[in-house]
């Protein structure tokens, strides 16, 4: 099996409080990972602060509107940010990186700017970068994103208390609450939807102004390419995620 280089040397990690998250990322130089890292202000392969664009009609600067996306780079979760068990060790990460990769054939996935309502706070929402509707791609990323959280899950230490109150503290449904003590997460399996966080949670006049500027872009750049799953790390609460190694789908492990 022939494994993409890593991006970026693994630090000395403390893994009490290091957290792995699995996610999609759009391939390295692509336009769609230029485009978007433009837009959040950060490439998280070398970690360089980028200027955002200018988007009129947005109420403040953009990069005052795209603070939490930018800490975790672009990326849509397929398993989310996870310490590992005291047990485990990060080459079984990547063991199972490479093991969930093969089990998948790559495909082009056809996107469009949207509005993210969550259905709490006096704002609307996030917007975010979702697939079209209907569209046969949208079975192949539930059953990829599906296999990332079960094949992972074993690596994955228990949230903590306050990690379990800050997400009970969200407006949830029964079964996002039975997936949340179950796997850690509430938006996994049945209540996955696929999106490409692109703001913070923003007002309409501002979701309105960004989704008239990605709209045009998201139908020049055409479908986002799904063929690898990437490993990214944060090395302690509050620092940037880092995008450190992708998984080729389709390679026999």
């Amino acid at each position: 099996m022939t494994v993409a280089p890593r991006r970026q040397p693994l630090p000395d990690l403390d893994l009490a409080v290091a957290r792995f998250a699995v996610y999609y990322a759009p391939p390295p130089g692509s336009c769609w990972w230029n485009e978007g890292s433009r837009w959040l202000g950060r490439d998280a392969i070398t970690g360089r602060q980028l200027a955002c664009p200018h988007v009129p009609g947005l109420s403040r600067a953009l990069r005052d509107l795209t603070g939490e996306p930018r800490r975790y780079g672009l990326h849509a979760t397929l398993k989310a940010p996870m310490r590992l068990t005291p047990d485990a060790r990060v080459d079984a990460l990547f063991t199972t990186a490479a093991g969930v990769a093969a089990r998948h054939a790559a495909f082009d996935l056809p996107v469009q700017a949207d509005l993210i309502d969550t259905g709490c706070g006096k704002r609307p929402g996030f917007v975010a970068l979702r697939p079209k509707a209907n569209d046969p791609a949208g079975a192949a990323m539930q059953s990829l994103a599906a296999d990332c959280v079960r094949a992972f899950d074993a690596l994955r230490a228990p949230l903590t208390e306050a990690e379990c109150e800050r997400r009970q503290a969200q407006r949830l449904s029964s079964r996002q609450r039975e997936l949340l003590a179950r796997w850690g997460y509430p938006h996994v399996l049945d209540e996955f939807r696929f999106h490409v966080t692109l703001s913070d949670r923003v007002d309409a006049a501002d979701a309105s102004a960004m989704i008239d500027w990605w709209q045009p872009r998201a139908q020049a750049l055409g479908a986002m390419r799904v063929e690898a799953i990437a490993i990214f790390v944060q090395p302690a609460p509050g620092e940037p995620f880092m995008l450190h190694e992708r998984f080729t789908l389709g390679e026999a492990a």
